[in-house]
């Protein structure tokens, strides 16, 4: 592998998460950190099983179509079944927010990704607001979340923690993994954040916005771009809730915000593309836009006359409510412009507000960019950061046709991205650029989830007035981690990271690798060992609950049996792809650790440590 990703995570390991312990052997195992991020390459293939099926060869193409590059490979065509424990490690990184060993064995008996596709999508959404409705009680006279609603106003900054925790819980512990990992996908493509002035304090508008997200994220493109367009939360980050057509005051004009973004970001994009998501060029050579600023002005005149059901058009004029806050916007005609408009070269006659917003999304979802744009960045959030134009052009048709005439069929589009030959044997397809780094939000849920980690009750605290709600969470809403990367967080419309985004090193070779734009040593070594060794520091000063579960390990510790913690982990964490010297080394640490007669680290620890090393790892921090 080529990705120079080792500048981003090769620094000494001598932080105080590991000397406030202050325990005999911690400079060794923080050397042998050291060695294991300095040292490691992930130029490793992954062995595809033999199979009785006929074996194909295929060649793989360089990015923009251009040639067949050095790199071949055979895969089995019955790829879709699942061979071994590895691969279905592999999948369930992609599909899901991190496999457990019980995960891992239940879709290796299934025997085939698709009944195990069909059985996610066929489970009932879990919802962040139900789940608020069931487990936060009210404690010392404060009611139930249920039955005061607009408590979420009246206390939205001790609420705000909830909203994060009910995330952490729903993300490691709901069974619909599949919807929900698809919906964090749609938050960083669809973006609304907690970063601007209003819904700072209404938790209940942005839970209500991601349950939007979990609710659609399997349903029709057409209907989530609506139903997203219609939500006050939406409305209210890029402003175009109580929206009013020029003229309503003097110098008035209506709001562009949403109309800029909702082409730019959500739908088709700065510039015309080709079906594989390439750039579509002029004559010149030159980029073409996709659209203009008539267009922008012209599309802002459909968003006008939206605002929330409170009674008021503009939001200034009359409190909030926790209904209005949550339910979709209604339109009040006598501010939307009525007039005709034309928008991408096609005409809207003009009419009331739900007929022109209908018409120009209509519009937008019909455009030939809208498929490679958007299956593009969902190929990069759940597989490889740097698909090959077949991978794009291959999801891109299926978003055009799902089979049956369909446009817009997130299910197929969905299925099409995690049983793509490339999504399945991509390793092999394209050794050289295949893969994508974790996004550190996705190390600690694979780290509760594999680990079975146990929560705790948590109560939060009206500052004045003592302990108000209690609930079972992992209290993992106060780290620096969370503040660089959290749903609902990111600094702007552009998400924690764009799609384009690489170290200048990568972009010379033409590849991108968006997510080391959030990575950082605070929020990747720091916390993740302080989590996963329980360091006193971490846990006491956030008062975090999250317990790891680590009996199996500790127990194959004490009888010495390393190498089958190794294989264990390998396939739990790295999906077999654990390299041969990371393995040694660690094996070489415990050996070592073994033959002193005094070591002061108990085998639990031991097993942290050995868990550590792997999850700090250039192997683990790049998900093949």
């Amino acid at each position: 592998m080529h990705f120079p990703f080792r500048n981003k995570l090769k620094k000494p390991v001598h932080h105080s998460l590991f000397n406030t312990t202050n325990k005999p052997g911690n400079k060794r195992f923080i050397g042998l950190i050291a060695i294991v991020l300095l040292g490691i390459t992930t130029a490793n293939s992954i062995e595809i099983p033999s199979s009785t099926a006929a074996q194909h060869t295929a060649t793989a193409l360089k990015p923009g179509g251009g040639g067949a590059s050095q790199d071949h490979f055979s895969y089995s065509r019955d790829s879709h079944k699942v061979s071994d424990y590895a691969e279905a490690s592999a999948f369930l990184n992609r599909a899901t927010f991190g496999p457990s060993r019980e995960s891992i064995n239940e879709l290796f008996r299934k025997g085939s990704y698709e009944s195990w596709l069909q059985e996610q999508f066929s489970l009932p959404p879990s919802l962040h607001m139900q789940w608020a409705e069931d487990n936060i009680r009210g404690i010392n006279g404060t009611g139930d979340i249920v039955d005061h609603p607009e408590d979420w106003k009246r206390y939205s900054d001790t609420l705000s923690y909830a909203q994060r925790d009910i995330w952490w819980h729903l993300a490691t512990q709901a069974k619909d993994q599949l919807r929900q990992r698809v919906a964090l996908a749609w938050s960083e493509i669809l973006v609304t954040s907690v970063n601007n002035g209003v819904l700072l304090t209404q938790p209940d508008a942005r839970i209500s916005y991601y349950d939007l997200l979990v609710r659609d994220a399997f349903g029709n493109f057409e209907q989530l771009l609506h139903d997203v367009t219609y939500h006050p939360t939406m409305g209210k980050y890029l402003s175009y809730l109580g929206n009013a057509k020029a003229g309503t005051t003097p110098g008035s004009h209506p709001d562009e915000n949403y109309a800029r973004e909702v082409m730019q970001l959500f739908t088709i994009g700065l510039y015309e593309l080709n079906p594989d998501g390439s750039l579509a060029l002029d004559a010149q050579g030159n980029p073409v836009a996709t659209y203009s600023q008539e267009d922008v002005r012209e599309m802002a005149r459909v968003f006008t006359g939206l605002t929330d059901q409170n009674g008021f058009f503009f939001p200034g004029d009359g409190d909030t409510t926790h209904f209005a806050r949550t339910q979709p916007m209604i339109a009040m005609e006598e501010y939307h412009d009525r007039g005709p408009k034309h928008i991408l070269g096609q005409d809207i006659p003009g009419g009331d507000t739900g007929t022109d917003i209908t018409a120009a999304l209509h519009i937008l979802f019909e455009h030939p960019n809208t498929g490679p744009f958007i299956c593009k960045q969902l190929i990069q959030r759940l597989v490889t950061s740097n698909p090959s134009p077949g991978y794009v052009a291959r999801v891109s048709q299926v978003f055009n046709n799902n089979g049956k005439g369909v446009r817009g069929d997130m299910q197929a589009v969905i299925s099409a991205i995690l049983l793509d030959e490339e999504a399945l044997h991509g390793a092999e397809l394209y050794p050289r650029r295949f893969g994508k780094f974790r996004e550190p939000l996705l190390f600690i849920t694979h780290l509760f989830r594999a680990f079975h980690a146990q929560d705790a009750v948590t109560v939060l605290n009206i500052y004045e007035d003592g302990p108000a709600y209690t609930y079972a969470s992992y209290n993992f809403h106060g780290t620096g981690f969370t503040r660089q990367e959290a749903p609902l967080e990111a600094l702007t419309v552009f998400n924690y990271f764009t799609p384009f985004d690489a170290p200048y090193s990568l972009k010379q070779q033409g590849l991108v690798a968006p997510e080391l734009e959030v990575y950082g040593k605070q929020g990747i070594d720091d916390l993740l060992m302080g989590i996963i060794t329980k360091n006193s520091f971490v846990y006491q000063t956030y008062e975090l609950a999250a317990e790891l579960q680590l009996q199996r390990e500790t127990a194959w510790i004490a009888r010495r049996e390393y190498d089958r913690l190794l294989d264990e982990l390998d396939l739990l964490l790295t999906a077999g792809q654990l390299s041969a010297r990371s393995r040694q080394a660690i094996k070489a640490y415990l050996v070592q650790q073994e033959s002193k007669t005094d070591k002061g680290i108990s085998n639990e620890q031991l097993a942290r440590y050995v868990i550590g090393l792997i999850m700090t790892s250039p192997d683990y921090a790049l998900q093949r």
